[in-house]
């Protein structure tokens, strides 16, 4: 996604910095004190090379929007909106977009490895794979509305201007309303009275724009992924880490391609 972040004509001091920032605590909350610390440096260098960047592209628009920044700056036309403000928001943007996305995809990688070790290929669709994660492990811990008109819910009346909060994860474990929630099924998605409500990207009104296309991206990168090759983990963890919503444990990928299938080495190796 790094050309729709910031197409491949952008400076490549900004894109770099870009990158780093995705891999080194920017984007995801770094663990330890120290990491946290450096993360704040390259922030402050990222939030200054975009901020050059705002300034340039104001002074040059492009016809169409060529990425996310462009497209920004296309609704943030008002000079009331700084540059600085402008770069600080378009970071915002892209962590809302690089942390659910990659961190979903991780979830999928991750469960579907250590619910099938055969070596046999997944015996589960990627689109159902992807599903069943985020039902399993939603990135989103609560989600939480601003009451507009009084409303009375299980019996709880809510009046204007309340906050309400909801919890995908408890949701998506509701005993009577899932088959089997506590565990980890793709192929519930095949059979449509074998789910619940799903509110991974919210519901109703307020279901997120982006919902669709992040199905598919998530759906067409682990397909990517395993076509062609087994896919194992180490270091695997079911239990999520509460930063920017659920977020696997590090762990480490292996991806051996199949015999005799396109991306087969001489060596077979990983």
């Amino acid at each position: 996604m790094a050309g729709l972040l910031l197409h491949p004509g952008s400076p490549a001091r900004t894109r770099r910095l870009a990158e780093q920032a995705a891999r080194t605590g920017v984007f995801f909350h770094a663990p330890h004190t120290w990491q946290r610390a450096r993360a704040e440096v390259l922030r402050a260098q990222l939030i200054s090379a975009l901020t050059d960047q705002v300034r340039h592209r104001r002074e040059h628009p492009a016809a169409e929007p060529r990425d996310v920044l462009d497209a920004l700056l296309a609704v943030c036309r008002s000079a009331e909106v700084p540059d600085r403000t402008a770069a600080e928001l378009y970071l915002m943007m892209s962590r809302a977009i690089v942390v659910p996305l990659s961190a979903s995809l991780a979830w999928s990688v991750l469960l579907a490895c250590l619910h099938h070790t055969a070596d046999s290929p997944w015996p589960w669709p990627a689109d159902q794979i992807v599903r069943e994660s985020l039902r399993y492990r939603p990135t989103p811990w609560m989600l939480g509305r601003t009451i507009t008109h009084p409303v009375e819910i299980g019996g709880v009346a809510f009046h204007p201007g309340e906050l309400l909060s909801v919890s995908p994860y408890l949701m998506h474990r509701a005993e009577g309303r899932w088959t089997d929630p506590d565990a980890f099924r793709p192929d519930r998605w095949s059979e449509p009275d074998e789910h619940g409500q799903y509110v991974t990207f919210g519901a109703g009104p307020y279901t997120c724009p982006g919902a669709a296309v992040a199905q598919t991206l998530l759906t067409d990168s682990l397909t990517a992924l395993a076509r062609n090759a087994r896919l194992t983990v180490t270091g695997g963890d079911l239990r999520p880490v509460m930063a920017e919503g659920s977020v696997p444990r590090p762990f480490t990928l292996h991806r051996t391609p199949r015999r005799g299938g396109p991306d087969a080495t001489p060596e077979g190796g990983e």
